[in-house]
């Protein structure tokens, strides 16, 4: 297989760096790369992580599988990336020193676009459109993302919250609505890779319903460019905390990562159960903010993972004294995601992340919107 310039050998790592872009002083960016290759033919599995500098659980992850894992045992290839921000991972931040935008909303852009029919053509309009104009890193993540192609499956390893359950990102797949067969096709693809994160062994969460999905730009994230726009099985796995590095995460990741190996056939075994921490199985889960209405210190009174009813309190904001200013309880019945790491608030600011049963679709049309509401906008 060849990556770039970097070619596999059977039964063997190859480790080496591509080139990602010259900095002003002369010196250039490397990503990290390393392909393993098995003796016998099978699928490609892309493994990536660090995508945000200060994410280490994923890098730490990913090192310890490039040591442990014996190429001659390998059906298929395995392409590994430790870190798909260096320069981020450098200064510790989410962003890399040369861009300040999220490296993980720049990926291909699944959705399809329609162009307006202008009133007026302006001779600079596509000088003034940042879209006809990308940075650096989007330029390079274009690039890079040709290997796609070659590609069969994909995760993404990720950190969350100080306070976070492990578990695993599962993306909606969305479909256009003028072509018959693509929505049959879009939930086999969804039920496939549904399949491949029970497997992973983490809780699964599915990424946020249309309006938040395309306003936060996660359509144009790693996996959920991979899964909506070249259509094959890919996820997002987020493992707690950024900035420090947990020994129990990393050991639950690595199993995670040998299940799905397992489960594709690249490697023989059986799928192992994770018990460092819970794993709820339950339900379909989705995310919404904890928010509060009161400044002061906020103080957590169930854990992440810790199942609740309705109405039960979750959360106290207190001032300075230790008065209760606000209780806050559960909007549903589910549990505490993840918690921010701090305890100071403000009224409206999102302190937490809660999970409630998922009733919007799996599979949805890429127009979400009814057309029927969009004609009352016109008139209005």
């Amino acid at each position: 297989m060849e990556v770039f310039d970097i070619h596999s050998k059977k039964g063997e790592k190859v480790f080496g760096h591509i080139d990602m872009l010259e900095y002003p002083h002369g010196t250039k960016e490397r990503l990290p790369i390393c392909l393993i290759e098995g003796l016998k033919e099978g699928p490609t599995f892309l493994l990536t992580g660090n995508i945000h500098g200060n994410e280490l659980h994923g890098l730490v992850t990913l090192q310890e599988i490039i040591q442990e894992v014996d190429p001659t045992q390998v059906k298929g290839t395995l392409i590994i990336i430790p870190s798909l921000n260096p320069a981020g991972l450098l200064v510790m931040t989410r962003t890399p020193l040369y861009v300040s935008t999220d490296p993980n909303r720049l990926w291909p852009d699944p959705k399809p676009k329609k162009k307006p029919q202008l009133k007026y053509v302006d001779l600079y309009d596509e000088n003034l459109d940042p879209e006809k104009h990308p940075n650096i890193q989007e330029k390079f993540y274009t690039k890079f993302a040709k290997i796609f192609d070659q590609v069969d499956y994909f995760i993404d390893l990720h950190c969350h919250a100080i306070r976070s359950l492990p578990y695993s990102y599962l993306d909606r797949v969305y479909y256009d609505e003028k072509n018959e067969n693509q929505k049959e096709e879009s939930q086999k693809l969804f039920d496939k890779t549904k399949k491949l994160v029970e497997a992973f062994g983490f809780t699964l969460v599915l990424e946020g319903p249309p309006k938040y999905y395309f306003k936060e730009n996660l359509h144009r994230s790693t996996t959920g460019s991979f899964v909506n726009k070249y259509r094959k099985p890919g996820f997002t796995v987020e493992l707690g905390a950024s900035g420090y590095v947990e020994t129990d995460i990393v050991a639950s990741a690595k199993i995670g990562v040998w299940n799905v190996l397992k489960y594709t056939g690249m490697i023989e075994g059986d799928l192992v159960k994770i018990t460092d921490f819970p794993v709820l199985d339950e339900k379909m889960w989705r995310e919404i903010l904890i928010r509060t209405s009161h400044s002061g210190f906020f103080i957590p009174l169930i854990k992440a993972g810790e199942i609740v009813d309705k109405g039960i309190p979750i959360f106290e904001v207190r001032d300075i004294f230790g008065r209760i200013k606000e209780t806050i309880v559960a909007p549903d019945y589910g549990t505490v995601l993840g918690i921010w790491d701090d305890i100071r608030c403000y009224p409206n600011q999102e302190i937490a992340v809660f999970l409630i049963d998922n009733t919007i679709d799996l599979v949805l049309p890429w127009e979400y919107e009814k057309k029927e509401e969009k004609k009352e906008e016109k008139k209005e």
